[in-house]
């Protein structure tokens, strides 16, 4: 019993109805907005259940797990998009997750300070991983070296080995400020790391020694990084409103779009493709970018801050402080 939008919704051709201003590349000159959705016209349903903000999302196989500030871990079938279950467990908001299908895991991070290891198959918690002083805002899976990394308000990243669940190493002070957001690339696996304190790190996971402090850092804090493996780069989304590419390779910036969005980007994250990126943010509204960095179109419809994005096959899901998951249409970006 999806939620479709009725066919009287207006053409692509349609003009925006506020001129919708963004600047190109660094330098670059201010276009307006190729196409602004009407409210609602890709939005095909909504997630609708938690009594807290929803604070973050993962797809693994054919659900979706939803962690919000009433402190559980919403699971929906993919599939019809019902409900399924709820895991709980945490005592504090559920700030972060990530799933491996490959070693049959959830991760979930809270601000209760711990890490909840949960199994795929049993949806029941196989391990608490406790060590961080501080609300745990990433966690990050990586199935080749089969280690967990978490990154927290405590400025420190660890890594835990996912066999034994014991702490490989700790990062203390790895950032100046909480660290906000993880993510991985390359091969040998590079992780990057984004903090409070406006800076972006890259990794190497054979010695966690900083390969490079990234520059130029951005102007507030790093809130998100997301990776299009294909076109060999990745972006970060700051508080500062604006969106930066990077080389995958050679680790310099490349494109810097500067207040795309009213209020803080929260969240970034690419298309199955990685030829679209989609961005979220404090202001309410999801963004929808080419490779050019130039803005396609506007998803409109939350009554409150986006806080994450994640896509699954051809759909994008969008979480809320309005307590809603709103489920897009995105086949038709490519």
């Amino acid at each position: 019993t999806t939620k479709t939008t009725s066919n009287t919704s207006p053409g692509r051709q349609r003009s925006p109805t506020r001129s919708q201003k963004l600047t190109g590349s660094v330098g670059g000159s201010t276009t307006p907005t190729a196409h602004q959705s009407a409210p609602e016209e890709h939005c095909l349903h909504v997630l609708a259940g938690h009594t807290g903000a929803v604070l973050c999302l993962c797809g693994v196989g054919d659900i979706l797990f939803t962690g919000s500030q009433d402190s559980s871990i919403m699971i929906w079938d993919l599939n019809n998009l019902q409900y399924i279950g709820t895991l709980p467990g945490h005592r504090g908001f559920v700030k972060c997750l990530h799933a491996s299908y490959a070693k049959k895991v959830l991760c979930s991070g809270s601000q209760d300070r711990t890490i909840r290891v949960w199994s795929l198959e049993t949806f029941s918690t196989v391990k608490t991983l406790m060590g961080h002083v501080g609300g745990v805002n990433a966690v990050l899976i990586l199935e080749s070296l089969d280690l967990l990394i978490s990154g927290s308000e405590d400025r420190s990243i660890r890594i835990w080995d996912l066999g034994t669940y014991e702490v490989v190493s700790c990062l203390e002070q790895s950032h100046l400020g909480g660290v906000f957001a993880l993510e991985k690339f390359g091969s040998p696996v590079q992780v990057v790391s984004g903090a409070r304190d406006r800076s972006l790190k890259v990794w190497d996971t054979s010695t966690w020694t900083v390969n490079k402090t990234l520059h130029p850092p951005h102007y507030d804090g790093v809130t998100s990084i997301a990776v299009a493996a294909k076109h060999g780069k990745f972006y970060s989304g700051s508080r500062d409103r604006s969106i930066k590419e990077w080389d995958m390779y050679s680790l310099t910036n490349t494109m810097h779009t500067l207040h795309v969005h009213g209020d803080w980007i929260q969240s970034l994250c690419m298309s199955p493709s990685d030829d679209i990126l989609f961005s979220g943010s404090k202001d309410g509204v999801v963004k929808v970018w080419d490779g050019e960095l130039q803005c396609q179109d506007v998803l409109q419809g939350h009554k409150g801050a986006v806080t994450a994005l994640e896509t699954v096959g051809n759909r994008l899901f969008s979480s809320s402080t309005d307590r809603a998951v709103r489920v897009w249409r995105i086949d038709q970006y490519g």
